[in-house]
């Protein structure tokens, strides 16, 4: 089984050993503590920490190593942490969500012709209410948050948040900013990915039809060929450090409408897809999940007029909890966990096939919670990819029901929300088992694009963007490029003997 430096573990696990000993018992009554807050959920939130603060504060003459001229050297004590729980088996990342900054934020509001209608007096307010609703659960970042209008150049927005969230029309507050007529996304593109710091999170509504001042007459072949090569290119150096989240909304739409070869606007009512694009650290966009103070921004489908959503990056972003269970009704055959992993079992031995049926079915409990994927993509097996020496498929995944586990499936089950029934004729030989959930351009993206926007009465007008998964191709392709392989989303490990 591929695992993290062995030798880092062992040190880490000496290290933490000899703290432990050093310390007597206060320092064991420390580590029960960390089990006791972090061990299942692997992540110690402001309210735990705390917790732990509290703790070494009632402690301070057995832990003279964590406080420096009297106050607690919180990275000192975060090392600590990290240390014991690396030493553990299996060994475990943590989540340390205390003493972070709250992110800053670059809103991008994209101010071009075929933008103004989502938002005028005859529409639904359903373009508003979304992006209102979500920059309401922002945290507040005080003067660290900013407001840009892009279109044919960026240019910053005259007044604060709070005048932008209340203005009835946003298109109206910010008419004359720049030039409507075309929307340069290199541009754009490169300021959220150059302009967007550590602490920092940029944000760009947008409805994504990549649009130049000389369009008229142009084969729609070459402006996409143009609209992938620009992604690409802007997209191929930062993306090993940033992930970049598009969500497909749908809103009313009122107003002129600009097709690609046209030198004026056609009069459209109905409704229009427009993107949502979140960019941040590989960190950051996994904190926007896990840190309380994010989860309620970071439910996108919640808002008004959600459709889809497609996370790009590199490889790894996220870690769930994962264990193999040892009481279940879909397992078939015999095994029994390799000794001294605890609760959460990735490694098995002496693997049988059941005698009666002749196969092996083991029920692999997994958390699929707190990902910025749409669930459709989570829950399809053909997303995923085993890799194994003997053939193992996963057979199905199931939402795991509370109501139904049974105590000695509960001791396994940590934080897992759904079961991976995992299938296969046996187990010939020692092997290592690699579970990814690949990172795959989603269908979506092609069934919302379209090569002709001139008829704004067509059946297909309402769902699609002009060229869309040309766009969103070149970036894909500069994720694919710096990733080790094909992209994938998070790996589960498991070790098998017969």
């Amino acid at each position: 089984m591929m695992k993290k430096n062995a030798l880092t573990a062992v040190v880490a696990a000496l290290v933490c050993l000899l703290l432990a000993a050093c310390g007597g018992s206060e320092r064991k009554e420390l580590n029960r503590l960390l089990l006791e807050v972090a061990d299942r959920d692997e992540v110690i939130d402001a309210g735990e920490w705390e917790q732990i603060v509290e703790f070494l504060d009632g402690q301070k003459a057995h832990f003279k190593d964590f406080y420096k001229d009297g106050q607690l050297d919180v990275e000192e004590v975060k090392d600590y942490i990290e240390d014991f729980f690396e030493g553990r088996r299996p060994p475990k990342e943590i989540d340390i969500q205390a003493g972070r900054k709250t992110l800053g934020v670059s809103f991008y509001l994209e101010r071009s012709g075929s933008m103004v209608p989502y938002d005028a007096a005859g529409g639904d307010g359903s373009f508003k209410a979304a992006i209102v609703g979500m920059l309401n659960k922002l945290p507040s970042a005080g003067d660290d948050n900013r407001i840009y209008v892009v279109n044919s150049e960026i240019n910053a927005y005259p007044k604060g948040f709070s005048q932008f969230i209340s203005d009835p029309n946003i298109f109206e507050a910010t008419k004359g900013i720049g030039d409507a007529s075309s929307t340069d996304f290199a541009a754009i593109f490169q300021q959220l990915l150059d302009k967007t710091g550590p602490d920092e999170l940029s944000i760009l509504v947008t409805d994504m039809i990549y649009s130049t001042k000389q369009m008229v007459g142009v084969n729609p072949q070459k402006v996409f060929a143009e609209a992938q090569g620009m992604t690409n290119a802007v997209f191929k150096t930062q993306v090993k450090e940033k992930g970049l989240l598009v969500v497909k909304m749908q809103g009313s739409y009122n107003g002129p409408y600009y097709p690609y070869n046209a030198a004026g606007g056609q009069q459209y009512s109905g409704r229009r897809p427009y993107y949502i694009v979140v960019v941040g650290s590989n960190q950051n966009i996994a904190r926007l999940t896990r840190d309380d103070s994010y989860v309620p921004f970071s439910r996108f489908s919640e808002l008004r007029g959600y459709e889809d959503m497609y996370l790009f990056e590199t490889d790894d972003v996220y870690k769930p909890y994962y264990s193999l269970l040892l009481d279940h009704e879909q397992i078939r055959g015999r095994f029994r966990p390799v000794h001294g992993q605890g609760d959460q079992i990735r490694d098995i031995e002496d693997v049988e096939a059941d005698r009666n049926s002749g196969d092996l079915r083991l029920a692999l409990a997994v958390d699929l919670s707190g990902m910025l994927i749409d669930e459709q993509y989570l829950l399809d097996t053909e997303n995923y990819r085993v890799e194994s020496d003997d053939p193992l498929t996963i057979k199905e995944i199931r939402p795991i029901d509370q109501k139904e586990v049974s105590p000695a499936e509960r001791k396994h089950l940590g934080k897992a929300t759904h079961l991976f029934i995992l299938e296969s004729q046996g187990i010939k030989h020692r092997q290592d088992v690699e579970i990814k959930l690949m990172n795959r351009l989603p269908d979506w993206v092609e069934a919302s694009s379209t090569d002709d926007d001139t008829n704004v009465g067509g059946p297909g007008f309402a769902t699609t963007t002009f060229g869309l998964k040309y766009l969103l191709q070149g970036i894909y392709d500069s994720y694919r490029k710096h990733s080790k392989g094909d992209p994938y989303y998070f790996e589960l490990e498991l070790e098998m003997k017969p």
